[in-house]
């Protein structure tokens, strides 16, 4: 577990207020909670941990720290320390330059930069927090070249289709094969697989200006990029074709239609081709790439890819972390390496979700990364060093991607890939394979995954028998129950063919519940991001006793947190990130917890839950009666009268004056709009008038026959059961006093905002009630503690909360109270209300926006948040998480106690 950052500031203000020039570094790696064994050796000199010379330091994959004259170039001698051999041969994170005046330092993964006073380091300690297991959320900003290249390839793209049509299914994928042929001929030319330009000075000097022969043009070069350098038919050829080499790799394989060009066309076709595509970014290019074929996306450059920082979220905990630690224990091993070279070579990347490739080409350019380091280990503990080359192939890459063009560029991408990690192995070691002719291609299939045997794809056992080491992580498409076509309900169906319902969960839960059934009693793991509802409401009891009763067990998750990119628009949803392996593995479950939106806290725990939080595997159900012994809540009034008992002010007004007897049967009805946006509505309420009543007011008996004819004509049997009564709502709820508790509030909204009323206010459905409710429940419910449970259990409707009385009200383990506790609860609640009456002209949206809250209302707030969590321990909570794994555990005891009263009856919450 990181340790305390309370305890690194004042560390670093004591090292720094008085300075000692000698003890700044070694106070510096104390603070930051480097082992007192290690300072000590540091201290000493000597230490071979120590890869610098002189009084510098130096440790690997951590920091270089030097001290020089005052009034030193401080920027120079850093950016000289970042380029510099050792510093990069070992993956140093931090170089940090100081003349004890000042201080630079570099975060080189992060590509950051610190320059401060040192008498305020203790101010900026979170630039170094990584160090002590915080890590930075990185955000890649948009690369320049790639969004250049796009929007080019968008206006050419959108010239072609102008002069072909492009109807049939065979004709869009001929467009597409010929886009992404076009792409890598872009690439090769910038990047030493063809000659520098070879394909745009081709075309600048032999075609015609109008672009008429552009099509030929392409079908012989494709041609000869597909015939090996003997082959006969090349000597037939132009000498300009000739000098292009013999490629292969499937990507010329097939003959595909070419578009016809124009003179327009011909001239975009240059401008690419003017552009440094050494410069592009396969993992980010392929997506952006992809948005220029959509106009609509165009505005969203970059929007629709995923960054790497995300990426590496899901990756790392999934296999990169415990290949890197095997490397560690492995590194005076010659033999230990050896083999966890052969182990990188025999692993498998399968993303049932590829989209354009970003996960398998991340995950392909970090695995060669660690190779190299495992070559390099190697070399320094081999008498007689060899030569290896990576023996890490495209094969070991799979996905499913159900958009054509998508799978086209994903294929591509992972060949550009490839190249630019040859090209850093000869940087590093001095050679590297041919980049010529193509080897095998990732095994990047085109169809629908949810109807594919994933078995098939990616095999999990080789031909012999044996395991593959197979690791599934993607990001699945997010769609909710209301955004599915008909089409993906239908997948949805055969996935869950299984389950007795599945209409709440989100489309992305084919994906876990798929990639469950791929590894269960396998040696596989899965990591997928989703949106964080399947970890909450009721998609938890639908999905997740099912994969955990596979014998799976989640080994590590990111709760909720805004998965975006540096775009323009944004493209910001809350998301989760879930690791999955079988519950046979040993080990202990990991949370990164994402604080302030900028640092990851590292936490290691027992067991985490579907629910992402620290405890044992509980589901929570919905359940008829409360779970404690506290007032019933109940449903609001349901109408069902097409809207002729209800009114607004001006018709009530117009009704009292046409007929006045009619003033003493309307009550205001309080809907949740009209409860938080303070709008008045009103209603017929005639439960208790008699066929007399009603014959006496001719506009109430003509609304209330409005009423029996709409009844009538429903579809519902129970609608029309009503029309037996129509001059009543459906629901006869009017209690003396009443707690109103909205069904659906802003995400926004810190609390739920809750009120009273009574017998001249009807609640319609749209809220529920807690009849005769005291202060003291309404001061719980608005509790920190009940909004918490709230966000995590109920369900959601579109992004706003919706609140539910079986599972969330009924659910919810209220604590025990004495009297005296219960008197001060109700006083603080009591205070609540003061407050908002204080506030007239202002509605409860208002009040409760967390822009606008007023201060004292929200003070009165946080004391009775802090009374309410005194109700279940003294010592306070340190934040969300942890008042969560307390109501979870008192949730657990109370159904074990509720068990154990009634062992035969069968109980409508239980525990996982």
């Amino acid at each position: 577990m990181a340790i305390s950052q309370a305890r690194i500031i004042e560390s670093l203000a004591q090292a720094c207020n008085p300075l000692n020039p000698d003890e700044l570094i070694f106070s510096f790696l104390d603070a930051y909670g480097f082992p007192k064994s290690t300072i000590t050796r540091l201290r000493k000199g000597g230490d071979s941990r120590n890869l610098a010379e002189g009084e510098d330091i130096a440790l690997k994959k951590k920091l270089y720290f030097r001290a020089l004259a005052q009034g030193s170039d401080l920027e120079a001698e850093a950016e000289a320390l970042k380029a510099s051999e050792l510093v990069t041969r070992n993956d140093i994170r931090f170089v940090m330059v100081t003349d004890f005046v000042n201080l630079v330092a570099l975060d080189l993964q992060a590509e950051e930069s610190l320059h401060t006073p040192l008498e305020k380091l203790d101010k900026q300690y979170a630039f170094f927090l990584p160090l002590a297991g915080y890590e930075k959320a990185i955000m890649y900003a948009e690369h320049p070249a790639d969004v250049k290249a796009s929007e080019k390839m968008g206006q050419l793209f959108d010239l072609i289709r102008e002069r072909n049509e492009l109807s049939k299914p065979e004709d869009i994928h001929a467009l597409n094969v010929f886009l992404t042929r076009l792409l890598f001929c872009f690439y090769a030319e910038d990047t030493g697989i063809f000659a520098q330009g070879q394909v745009t000075s081709v075309i600048q000097s032999t075609t015609r200006e109008d672009g008429a022969d552009l099509d030929q043009f392409f079908m012989d070069l494709f041609t000869v990029l597909n015939l090996e350098q003997e082959d006969p038919k090349r000597n037939l050829m132009p000498a300009h074709f000739q000098a292009f080499p013999y490629v292969n790799g499937g990507l010329f394989h097939d003959k595909e239609p070419i578009p016809e060009f124009g003179r327009k066309a011909r001239r975009i076709l240059l401008d690419c081709g003017s552009l440094d595509w050494s410069e592009i970014n396969p993992d980010i290019f392929g997506s952006m790439f992809q948005a220029v074929i959509d106009k609509e996306q165009r505005g969203n450059l970059g929007q629709h890819y995923t960054s790497v920082s995300n990426i590496m979220k899901v990756i790392q905990p999934l296999f990169l972390d415990k290949l890197y630690a095997e490397l560690e224990k492995s590194r005076k091993s010659e033999n230990k390496l050896k083999g966890l070279l052969l182990r990188l070579q025999n692993l498998r990347i399968f993303d049932p979700a590829c989209g354009s490739g970003n996960f398998l080409i991340i995950a392909y350019k970090e695995l060669r990364k660690l190779e190299m380091e495992v070559i390099d280990a190697l070399n320094s503990v081999s008498d007689q060093p060899e030569i290896y080359y990576s023996g890490i192939r495209l094969s070991q890459f799979f996905g499913i991607e159900i958009d054509d063009f998508a799978h086209e560029v994903a294929v591509l991408s992972l060949w550009l890939a490839e190249h630019q990690m040859n090209m850093a192995f000869k940087a590093k070691f001095g050679y590297a394979k041919a980049a010529l002719p193509l080897r095998d291609s990732g095994h990047i299939v085109c169809g629908n995954a949810l109807r594919l045997d994933w078995q098939q794809v990616c095999p999990p056992l080789d031909t012999h028998g044996n395991t593959y080491e197979v690791y599934l992580c993607g990001n699945p498409p997010f769609l909710g129950s209301a955004g599915r076509s008909q089409v993906q309900n239908e997948d949805m169906a055969y996935v869950f063919s299984e389950f007795k319902s599945f209409g709440m969960l989100d489309f992305v839960a084919c994906w876990f519940w798929k990639s469950s059934q791929y590894i269960s009693e396998r040696h596989a793991e899965f990591a997928l991001v989703s949106t964080n509802s399947i970890c909450q409401g009721e998609q938890v009891a639908t999905l997740w006793p099912s994969i955990l009763g596979k014998g799976l067990k989640i080994r590590f998750a990111y709760p909720t947190f805004a998965w975006k990119n540096q775009a323009k628009q944004n493209a910001a949803v809350h998301v989760v990130v879930v690791g999955v392996a079988n519950a046979s593995i040993n080990q202990r479950s990991t949370l990164f917890k994402v604080q302030d939106g900028k640092n990851i806290h590292r936490v290691d725990v027992d067991n985490i839950n579907p629910y992402l939080l620290e405890g044992g595997d509980i589901v929570i159900e919905s359940r008829s009666k409360p779970l404690c012994s506290v007032p019933e809540m109940l449903y609001g009034n349901k109408p069902i009268d097409g809207g002729h008992l209800l009114l607004n002010t001006a018709e009530k007004n117009q009704l009292i004056q046409a007929e006045p007897q009619a003033a003493r049967w309307i009550k205001q009805l309080m809907g949740a709009q009209e409860f938080i946006q303070a709008k008045e509505r009103w209603c017929l309420w005639l439960v208790e008038a008699t066929l007399e009543d009603i014959e006496a007011m001719p506009l109430v008996k003509q609304r209330v026959e409005a009423v029996r004819e709409t009844r009538l004509a429903s579809r519902d049997a129970g609608a029309r059961k009503l029309a037996e009564r129509p001059h009543q709502f459906r629901d006869l709820k009017n209690p003396e006093s009443f707690i109103l508790v909205p069904a659906f509030t802003s995400e926004r909204r810190p609390y739920v905002p809750i009120g009273f009323f009574g017998a001249e206010t009807i609640s319609n459905n749209k809220n529920y009630m807690i009849p005769n409710g005291t202060l003291y429940e309404f001061g719980v419910l608005e509790s920190e503690m009940h909004m918490d449970w709230m966000r995590t259990v109920c369900g959601r409707l579109e992004s706003r909360y919706g609140y539910s009385v079986t599972l969330v009200y009924n659910t919810f383990p209220w604590p025990q109270v004495t009297e005296q506790q219960r008197k001060q609860i109700e006083a603080l609640a009591e205070e609540v209300l003061l407050i908002r009456e204080d506030y007239p002209g202002k509605s409860l949206a208002n009040l409760y926006d967390p822009d606008k809250m007023p201060e004292p209302l929200l003070k009165a707030h946080q004391t009775l948040d802090r009374a309410v969590e005194k109700l279940y321990r003294d010592k306070p909570f340190r934040d969300a998480s942890e008042r969560l794994e307390h109501l979870f555990a008192r949730y657990e005891k109370l159904i074990a106690a509720e068990k154990a009263q009634a062992p035969a009856k069968k109980k409508s919450t239980r525990s996982k």
